[in-house]
């Protein structure tokens, strides 16, 4: 390496060292000159060598500083990232939290918000207590929940484990409810009490359409049929309901004796189901009972027939009706605009008569003008032929 070219590095190295600042003043770090013997060259390469040194210092703490800010700026986005995932994971967990408690009180919890519905007249036209335990107490709360009510017009309260004490709530509650127009109690337990409660509070409900009291045990698996009997006897008295499901209840030939005389004293049952009774109901019951079935069915069906042709008949009289009033507001119309006409006419006369009126006036008042200076011209004249002639 020459000594030029050491002179050059040398200068370009201290180009590179930062200018000191005094206030206004800039001064450049100090260039040391020396005679050119072999000690000043040693002593040049030795200064070189410590400004390669420095220079390279400085240039690994810069890279090192970059390299810690860039970990630092990827610390911090790994960080952000982290709690943006964290706080993800908490609104997932508190969706599903939510979620599995809503389902929770739809399935388990729900009866409080049914309950609720039902107080408040605000009930969905059918109530199912699916997925909830219903206990003697919960159903006595549902029973009494359900005595005002006006919204809710079916109840399925099937296979729900319900025995004679929540048959007795359920009949409490038929006695004062005239708005229930379906009740489901297939797969219970509802036994011999359940069913003579029950056909106490038909004879006096006035609302229920379908009862299903399907495989619940009505008769002490055949032993007792006093409860079934109750039932059948306030068939007599009751005339709203039309579907009643008793199969799989053991009815025997008393009780089906019975249900025979009282389906002959009514006129709205139209489905009777007494399948899988025990075998001494005689199928001569049945088909007794079924024949009377059927001709409540026709009576109704030509009760039907006879209101669809009332309604139609009443249609068409309130369409006459409504095409009568048409005719005579039509009517009516035509005349007010031909009165209007008239008036309009009458108002353009009565206007054109005062124009011509006005101009009549005005047309005699300058006649008289005219007719006043005249006279006053020929009093003037008579004045001046009396002077004159004196």
């Amino acid at each position: 390496m020459s000594a030029g070219d050491k002179e050059d590095l040398l200068a370009s190295a201290y180009d590179e060292e930062e200018p000191e600042i005094r206030g206004n003043l800039t001064f450049k770090p100090p260039v040391e000159v020396l005679p050119k013997t072999k000690r000043s060259e040693e002593k040049r390469d030795e200064k070189i060598k410590q400004l390669k040194q420095k220079r390279q210092k400085a240039e690994d703490d810069r890279k090192k500083k970059e390299n810690e800010l860039a970990m630092a700026r990827q610390r911090e986005q790994q960080a952000k990232k982290q709690a943006a995932l964290r706080e993800q994971q908490k609104r997932e967990q508190e969706r599903k939290r939510r979620e599995e408690e809503e389902q929770r009180k739809k399935m388990e919890g729900g009866l409080d918000q049914i309950l609720d519905t039902l107080t408040k007249n605000t009930s969905p036209p059918n109530v199912t207590t699916c997925g909830i335990a219903l206990t003697p107490v919960r159903v006595r709360l549902l029973t009494s929940a359900l005595e005002n009510n006006t919204s809710c017009l079916s109840l399925d309260l099937n296979r729900k484990g319900l025995n004679d004490e929540d048959g007795e709530a359920l009949a409490r509650m038929l006695e004062k409810n005239k708005h229930l127009q379906k009740l489901e109690c297939e797969g219970n337990n509802l036994g011999v009490m359940a069913a003579k409660a029950i056909g106490e509070s038909l004879r006096k409900n006035e609302g229920l359409r379908c009862l299903n009291l399907e495989s619940n045990n009505l008769t002490a698996s055949g032993n007792d049929q006093k409860g079934i009997i109750e039932l059948a006897n306030a068939l007599k008295d009751n005339r709203t309901l039309r579907v009643l499901m008793l199969s799989k209840n053991g009815v025997a030939h008393e009780a089906g004796e019975c249900f025979e005389k009282a389906m002959e004293a009514n006129e709205s049952l139209t489905l009777v189901d007494l399948s899988g009774s025990d075998p001494s109901l005689q199928i001569r019951q049945l088909r007794k009972i079924d024949e009377i079935v059927q001709q409540n069915r026709e009576r109704q069906s030509a009760i039907r027939r006879a209101e669809r042709r009332e309604r139609y008949s009443l249609y068409n009289e309130e369409f006459k009706c409504r095409q009568y009033c048409m005719q005579v507001e039509a009517t009516r119309l035509e005349i007010e605009a031909h009165e209007e006409r008239r008036l309009n006419r009458m108002k353009a006369r009565f206007e054109k008569w005062v124009v011509e009126t006005k101009a009549r006036e005005d047309e005699q008042l300058v006649r008289f003008d005219e007719l006043m200076t005249e006279a006053a011209d020929r009093a003037e004249g008579q004045k001046g032929k009396k002077k004159k002639n004196k």
